[in-house]
């Protein structure tokens, strides 16, 4: 099941720790989306694509949130590289896969880009 919510997302007016491996540069955001899809995948874990806008000058990227416990739900943000002009010609582009093994919360994940957040729930069972 999918929840959905816009607007913006008050927890993020400081960027915390949005920044993959611990690099913190105005150079990466948080960035919109337009949909997710969590399926299983061969392997019987559940895989993450999330689809957006490509623009020529962001390297979008998943960023997974580290918890020192298994939360409710597992954020995962959709974050983008501000890329110096002109951009290089292998830049990843939606999009974007991410195998969920390590990053499933107790009840599912929450996908967070800069106005829209959505919650995918684990199916029942």
């Amino acid at each position: 099941m999918v929840h959905s919510k816009g607007g913006t997302n008050p927890s993020f007016a400081n960027d915390r720790d949005i920044y993959p491996k611990g690099i913190k540069s105005e150079n990466y955001k948080l960035i919109d989306f337009t949909k997710i899809k969590v399926v299983k995948g061969i392997t019987g874990e559940y895989v993450l694509t999330v689809w957006g806008k490509n623009d020529p000058d962001i390297e979008p990227s998943l960023n997974p949130r580290q918890y020192p416990l298994n939360p409710d739900y597992y954020e995962i943000e959709v974050i983008g590289k501000c890329l110096s002009s002109p951009p290089p010609k292998n830049v990843k582009r939606f999009p974007l896969d991410l195998d969920l093994k390590n990053y499933m919360g107790e009840k599912g994940i929450e996908v967070i880009g800069a106005t829209n957040s959505v919650k995918w729930d684990l199916p029942e069972g």
